[in-house]
């Protein structure tokens, strides 16, 4: 597991990071009115989980990385949310839910076919009749990693008390469909520079629907970007939602 998921210092440093809510306020208006039943999955420090449950819709947050549950579980109102340490295929003993969720691009950090495919099989299984998942995966055909450079790096971000940390990432090697890259993060403080490498797999959409449909899931849409516009070849994102088969 990467180190940005695993390090106690980049976990607290990920909300400042990550702070636009495009994604989850295209989910959000995505789901079925409360008090439906919302699986979180890949749910990192619980912002949206939290978010969820404080608008009346009964959630369960799973997630591989112990730190980023211990995370979640410290903030205001985590009482709300069933918390999970794991994998989908671990809910054996949970209710079906009405929708799952897969944001931040949490889907790429799935590297190979037989993972894939456990993660759909599993969602099923958990899935009522008519019940949805959502999930995006950056667009392989823009190539966006070609942008991961030094020289492309965002703003420093804004700690708060004078702090700032500056996140630079450095693509290191592209192998068929997977990038593998180095992100460092210089804090201005003096504490030093934290390096966490990562491997990301950039999917099509058809494989994604065939791989989908051989697990009992059918496409039921997808979208090229928050604005829910259609998907083309130009598109940064590749928002999905898949449905269970009859």
């Amino acid at each position: 597991m990467d180190a940005l998921y695993q390090n106690s210092k980049l976990v607290e440093l990920y909300d400042a990071i990550n702070s636009s809510r495009e994604d989850f306020d295209f989910y959000i208006a995505q789901l079925p009115e409360t008090p439906a039943t919302i699986l979180d999955i890949g749910c990192g420090t619980g912002t949206l989980a939290l978010d969820l449950a404080g608008r009346g819709y009964q959630v369960t947050a799973i997630d591989p990385a112990p730190q980023m549950i211990a995370s979640a579980m410290q903030k205001d109102g985590a009482r709300s949310v069933n918390w999970v340490t794991g994998l989908v295929s671990d809910l054996d003993d949970l209710p079906k839910f009405d929708a799952a969720i897969m944001t931040d691009h949490a889907f790429q950090c799935l590297l190979q076919d037989t993972q894939i495919s456990a993660l759909f099989e599993a969602v099923k299984k958990r899935l009522h009749r008519n019940g949805s998942f959502w999930f995006e995966t950056r667009n392989p055909a823009v190539r966006p990693w070609f942008r991961w450079m030094p020289e492309h790096a965002a703003p420093a971000c804004d700690l708060g008390g004078g702090q700032t940390v500056q996140v630079v990432h450095e693509v290191l090697k592209v192998s068929d469909d997977c990038v593998t890259f180095e992100e460092r993060y210089d804090f201005n403080d003096g504490s030093g520079t934290l390096i966490s490498q990562s491997t990301l797999r950039f999917v099509g959409l058809a494989e994604i629907e065939a791989m989908a449909v051989k697990s009992g899931l059918l496409l039921a849409e997808t979208f090229g970007n928050w604005k829910r516009e259609p998907l083309s070849r130009g598109s940064p994102e590749i928002i999905v939602r898949l449905t269970r088969a009859a």
